[in-house]
């Protein structure tokens, strides 16, 4: 076996084993993001609305009409609100899984 060969052949393994470690994480996804609204609970609606719609637009449909979104688990949600002149902002975390 030749080094050229030695050396493709790692690092070719090395992408394998990377790509699966991507894969693997590809599965859950954070988002954060911020809203303004007069309620701080339609702050916190609003603010989770833009994280949806930054998973997937194709999602942001069935969470409107059922507040679930489909085929995630939705986990560490957050929220940091403060009331201001404009109402309330809140600025959200979470993690998207996909089941």
């Amino acid at each position: 076996m030749s080094v050229r060969s030695f050396v493709f052949g790692g690092v070719l393994s090395l992408g394998v084993i990377l790509s699966a470690i991507g894969s693997a994480n590809a599965a859950c996804v954070s988002k954060s993001a911020k809203a303004t609204a007069p309620t701080q609970s339609s702050a916190k609606w609003f603010a989770m609305e833009t994280m949806v719609q930054a998973v997937s637009w194709g999602l942001w449909p069935g969470w409107v009409a059922t507040g679930q979104v489909a085929g995630y688990n939705v986990t560490k949600e957050r929220y940091k609100c403060s009331q201001g002149s404009g109402g309330y902002t809140c600025i959200s975390w979470a993690t998207f899984c996909t089941k």
